[in-house]
């Protein structure tokens, strides 16, 4: 008799999730998984201690490859997918291989958006933080570096800053925005943020300017900015959000807005097709509306539901919040659901600040 076959599309945490809640339940189906990255899962929240030099390499991983073979699952790693066909329950991989299954599941993460407009070879030089490929490549260019250019102002890109500047290292992060974390937090705490940046060795915060035109010079980049100001850079660097993997999935077969529109259980509009993590847009828990929510304990939770439910659970995710955690030059900050208010939405705002110790609280409340 012929098994079950189940396919996972991605390899960290709602991938994993979703294996260890299949066998938990005794499930002992044929589990397949693929992973454009050719490693084991690994923690992409971490990658800033390694950059700091912190933790090593090795530290990053949370799965070796006896996880796999314990819960007997056949991986296909360092491929990636290039096409679905939901109808025909089919995925085919960039090296030409086709697999075939009978429940899907699409949690194959989020990649770095890129910037536009630039040459395609300097584009090509620019590094981004995302993976461990990623780190490795910024911890490298950085060494013998005197001047980074960091694109953008969030979280990741105050995190890279804080990661490599050292007292022969300047970085300097070009903002468009009048504020630095403008998508997680109010004017009055990202400035208490700031701070503490501009305390901090050799970083340099340049808002309301964006760049215009990169060009090479001496060696390095030279970097013109619409303000016209110029930079000489020896690495550039961007951090400006994420986009969901997800060029492969065919709209016409399986619904998409800004990710995979999912229900309560992670199904998507296709029966036997399941989506978890960064890729899969469902209900906010807090705001009731559906949104792209990513972050690691949701793709856990996520992951949890979809793999209990494609073991023949009905098991419902209570829905998204959205969270952000971490420490930025001393300072820890946390944002948690709903963190900007508009005019209408009904939101009352209580606020406490302390200066002198730099303590700054904030709740919306309806």
């Amino acid at each position: 008799m012929i098994s079950e076959r189940i396919l996972i599309l991605g390899n960290s945490a709602a991938a994993i999730a979703a294996v260890n809640a299949i066998r938990a339940r005794g499930g002992k189906q044929a589990i397949a998984m693929v992973s454009n990255e050719p490693c084991t899962a690994y923690s992409p929240v971490l990658t800033t201690y390694y950059l700091r030099g912190e933790i090593p390499e090795s530290a990053l991983y949370f799965c070796d490859i006896g996880y796999y073979r314990e819960h007997d699952v056949s991986c296909h790693f360092g491929t990636a997918v290039i096409a679905l066909d939901a109808a025909a329950q089919r995925v085919t991989l960039d090296d030409g291989t086709r697999l075939d299954y009978d429940k899907l599941l699409i949690a194959t993460g989020a990649s770095a958006k890129r910037v536009t407009g630039l040459d395609p070879e300097i584009a090509a030089e620019v590094r981004y933080l995302r993976t461990v490929a990623d780190a490795r490549r910024i911890r490298e260019a950085a060494l013998g570096a005197k001047h980074i250019v960091m694109m953008g102002g969030g979280l990741v890109s105050l995190q890279v800053a804080g990661a490599v500047a050292r007292p022969d290292l300047k970085v300097t992060c070009v903002v468009a925005s009048r504020q630095i974390l403008s998508q997680n937090v109010d004017a009055t705490c990202a400035a208490l943020v700031c701070g503490h940046v501009e305390r901090s060795a050799n970083i340099e915060v340049l808002f309301g300017a964006s760049v215009a035109e990169i060009t090479r010079s001496g060696g390095g980049h030279r970097v013109c900015l619409d303000s016209g100001a110029e930079l000489q850079a020896d690495v550039l660097a961007a951090g400006k959000g994420v986009s969901p993997n997800i060029e492969f999935v065919d709209r016409a077969q399986i619904a998409v807005d800004q990710g995979i529109l999912v229900d309560e259980h992670l199904r998507t509009t296709f029966g036997n097709v399941w989506a978890a993590g960064d890729v899969a847009q469902g209900r906010n828990r807090v705001s009731g509306e559906v949104e792209l929510v990513a972050n690691w304990i949701d793709a856990c939770e996520q992951g949890t539901a979809a793999g209990a439910n494609m073991a023949g659970e009905a098991l419902a995710f209570p829905g998204s919040v959205a969270e952000n955690i971490t420490t930025l030059f001393g300072v820890q900050v946390a944002a948690l659901g709903i963190t900007r208010s508009r005019e209408g939405d009904g939101l009352r705002e209580v606020t406490y600040l302390d200066e002198a110790r730099g303590v700054y609280r904030r709740l919306l409340l309806r």
